[in-house]
């Protein structure tokens, strides 16, 4: 049997509905507001084994629930160290990043192009991940300037091609999720030199390619 447009545009509707519906429904029985890298710590050992599971689905989901990746990534560094946690952020936020990315191609980028065509920013944006896809999006994920979320989804509206956009998504999030989990690791003791230490590195990761781009850019 074949679908016919109308038909195929309301399966996509409805299937995107029932996902949030499923995501505000998790939301409200777990009580974002209270959610703090220590609770997210505590919630994740209680589940024993089945913690980094867990884990990775809460992070999967986590930009459609609009809540802070710095909140989830720090507990992550509580809950597991800065080794294996670092390794469950980059599982977690890929798979949160290629949904962010599926959403928008599922919404589709030809209506994209219809309804934002004419705008010159928009149009350039389309050229530029068009032919330079892949270093476009590893500068977008590394200076911390360009928005994680909104920037998952125009990605997705785009002629990005998927595997640039999941590789350059990867690389990209490795300094940043490693210097979060030093960091929420080094919680425990916030006037340890590891502290200080991880808040030195946290720096180091966010300004290094600003001043890059900053340089390269003049």
């Amino acid at each position: 049997m074949i679908m016919t447009g109308g038909k195929k545009s309301a399966l996509k509707a409805g299937s995107l509905l029932t996902l949030l519906l499923a995501v505000l429904l998790l939301a409200h029985f777990v009580g974002v507001s209270r959610l703090t890298p220590e609770s997210i710590r505590n919630l994740m050992i209680s589940f024993g084994g089945w913690g980094p599971v867990v884990y990775v689905f809460v992070y999967t989901i986590r930009p459609l629930l609009l809540f802070p990746a710095i909140i989830l990534t720090l507990a992550g560094g509580l809950a597991f160290g800065p080794w294996w946690g670092t390794l469950y952020v980059l599982v977690g936020g890929l798979l949160g990043a290629c949904l962010c990315f599926a959403i928008a191609r599922l919404l589709g980028h030809e209506k994209m192009k219809k309804y934002l065509g004419n705008f010159s920013q928009i149009k350039a944006f389309d050229n530029q991940m068009m032919d330079h896809g892949f270093r476009s999006m590893l500068i977008m994920r590394l200076v911390p300037i360009f928005p994680y979320d909104p920037v998952s989804y125009l990605a997705g509206l785009s002629k990005i091609s998927f595997r640039d956009y999941a590789l350059a998504t990867a690389i990209g999030m490795v300094p940043g999720a490693f210097a979060y989990n030093v960091l929420g690791q080094s919680l425990t003791d916030m006037l340890s030199p590891v502290f200080f230490m991880a808040v030195a590195l946290v720096l180091l990761v966010t300004f290094t390619p600003l001043v890059y781009h900053f340089v390269k850019h003049k």
